[in-house]
Formats: C-alpha cells, structure tokens, sequence
C-alpha cells in the first residue's frame, strides 16, 4: 500500500455508514421474486447481493469495502455440507429407528449422540462462517482473514456451553468473552492481527442485573399465572356449563402477564446487550489504536422492535432493509481512536477456501 503515514504510529481512520435502510427496498423484492421462480436455489446469489451492497457501504477513509463472496461458492458448500453431513446423519436416525424401532434405548442414544455432534458442529459452522466472510472482505485492495483452528472453537463452544446451561445462564458472559477472544485474537486485516484484552469481570457486573430480573421475573409470573390455571381448572372440573368468554378472559390475563414479562425482559437484556457491544469494541485493539462504539439500549430495543415488523408484515420480502438497518446503527456508531500504520499492512497469505458456510447454512447460524 502506497499511503504516507503521517507519523511513525500512522494515519486516523475513519469509520463511516453511506447507506440507508430504504436503499434495500427494491433489492428485497428482487431477491424474493427470483427465489421464488428458483424454488430457493438463488437464496445463495440474493445473500452475495446483499452483501457486496452492504459492504461497500461501509467506508473506512471515505474507501469502500469490497466483498469478493459469490453465490457459486455458497451453492457449493451448502451441498457438499448437506452431502457429508446431513444426509448421513438423517439416514442413521431413519435406519436407527426402522432397525429398533422410534421408542428403543438405541434410537434414543443415537439421538442424543447426534445432539451433541451437532452442538460441537454450531460452533464450528460459526467460525467457519466468519473466516469465509472475512476471507471475501477487502479495502483497498488487503483482505481480511481469520487464522485459527475451527474446531478448536468448535471444541471451546462445546464445552463452555455445557458450563452456562449447568451454571444456569450464570457463566454466560464468561463464555460470550473467551469466544470473543479466540474469534478477535484469529482475526487479521493483511499480516497484522487484532487483539482482545476484555475481562470476564468487566462485563459481570452488568449481566448479573438481567440475569437476577429474569428469575425475579418468572417467580412474579407464576405468582400471576398460576391462580388463573386453578379458575380455569376449576371451571373445567365443576361437571357444570363452562361460560367460554370467561375462559377466554382468563386466557387474555395470562397472554397479558407473558407479554408484559418479556417486553420487561426485553428492555433489561437491551441495556445489556449494549453494554456488551461497546465493551467489546473498547477492549479490541488494531494496530495503534482500538474501536469505540456508543450504541444505547433504547436504541437497540427499537432496532430489534423496528426490524421485527419490518421482516414479520412484509412475509421476509423486506429482510436486506433490516439488515442494512442494523449495520447502519452499528458502523455509524462506530470510531477509531488512534492510528492505523496503513504502510506496514501486507496482503494475508492464508489461502482461499472454494467453498463457503456451508455448515452454517445447515444450522441456519449464518447471521446475514
């Protein structure tokens, strides 16, 4: 790269979004259209689309980012996942179950025995994922690339998810760190890596107020529901005419106290998913510098509120408009602080991969 450095340490860089969630409108329907007359084979071409228009709208320096994905490459690697994956583990379930029949222990521990390949499998198909992404991402002519083991974090998501279910959901952001770490800690722009020094204590402190609201918010909950299935019990078993509206008023209390809780639920997890994003930036550090992002809890809440309704009333046709939606209040939200040695960045030498998420198409992980 050819750029001049202003000092020693190198050059500021500047994060920008030149996008708008309404330039995705048309590309919504055309991807839709040509699904539907493909019976879904260009699902794999719609996501390259979306993609290269995502990324060029994304500008570091006022220079755009560049995807180098295409389809073909993700045809590729859904089949060949489907055909040493899928298919054979169906066929086990179905010989398993033909052999000794759906309700023998041998049926059973077949299946249990692919749940747990499958949960080692998600992790996997999530670093696979993201090193075929980055691996198809550019600026100014640099690729980015991601130079770690995928099993081995297939192997580190195994297990630290085994630890969150025993804990309770209470190791969750402990597992959320050291995942964050092995993913940042691989990831490379050219030769030169980016690092994550985040703490599993920094974050704690915040995650502990959803997770107690969560318990404290079920116990409520079945204080407030429970009477309601004794009436509505109670009317059932009195041998006497069961008035249906009053059945149905008991019903819409209960929808009423599940909707309450998890928009209350929503709000808190909102404030700490925010919390989470902006520490994670901070805490990743690039060349001479490291990221900031100041996103806020209402301002996600109404993202994920927005964008649900966007995607739910338009049947999926509208899904690019929620996805550019979210990359343009995450990357405007996002800054540099420091420099970039920009003269100092070599081209990656890690080779290209013909295929790609294929596994995460299959586990349906691929966030986009």
């Amino acid at each position: 790269m050819n750029d001049q450095p202003n000092s020693h340490l190198g050059q500021p860089l500047d994060i920008d979004w030149a996008g708008k969630g309404t330039n995705y409108i048309g590309l919504g329907f055309k991807v839709f259209f040509l699904k539907i007359i493909t019976l879904f084979i260009y699902h794999f071409w719609g996501k390259t689309e979306v993609r290269k228009k995502l990324w060029n709208h994304v500008r570091l320096n006022n220079e755009p980012l560049e995807y180098t994905g295409t389809g073909m490459e993700l045809f590729l690697g859904f089949l060949i996942t489907m055909l040493i994956v899928f298919v054979p583990a169906i066929l086990a379930i179905m010989g398993l179950a033909f052999i000794f029949g759906p309700e023998s222990k041998e049926y059973i521990i077949g299946v249990l025995c692919l749940y747990v390949v499958f949960l080692y499998l998600i992790g996997v198909a999530i670093y696979s994922a993201h090193k075929y992404r980055l691996s198809r991402t550019q600026w100014r002519g640099i690729r980015g690339s991601l130079n770690g083991s995928k099993w081995k974090y297939g192997w580190a998501m195994f297990w630290t998810t085994i630890v969150v279910i025993f804990s309770l959901g209470l190791a969750a952001p402990w597992q959320s760190i050291k995942l964050q770490k092995i993913i940042t800690d691989d990831t490379h722009f050219g030769e030169t890596p980016m690092n994550f020094s985040g703490k599993t204590s920094d974050i704690f402190k915040f995650y502990i107020i959803p997770w107690i609201a969560f318990l404290a918010g079920l116990g409520v909950l079945y204080i407030l529901i429970e009477p309601l299935f004794t009436q509505i019990m109670a009317l059932q078993l009195s041998g006497a005419p069961v008035d249906p509206s009053k059945i149905f008023i008991i019903q819409l209390k209960m929808i009423g106290y599940y909707i309450g809780f998890i928009l209350v639920m929503s709000v808190i997890y909102a404030w700490y998913q925010s919390k989470f994003y902006n520490y994670v930036a901070e805490k990743t550090q690039f060349s001479n510098g490291s990221f900031d992002l100041k996103t806020t809890g209402p301002g996600i809440m109404w993202l994920v509120i927005s964008n649900f309704f966007i995607v739910a009333l338009s049947l999926g046709i509208l899904a690019p408009v929620a996805t550019a939606r979210f990359f343009g209040y995450i990357v405007g939200n996002l800054s540099f602080n420091g420099n970039v040695d920009l003269a100092a960045i070599e081209q990656s030498q890690q080779p290209l991969s013909k295929t790609g998420e294929g596994l995460a198409e299959g586990f349906d992980v691929s966030t986009f």
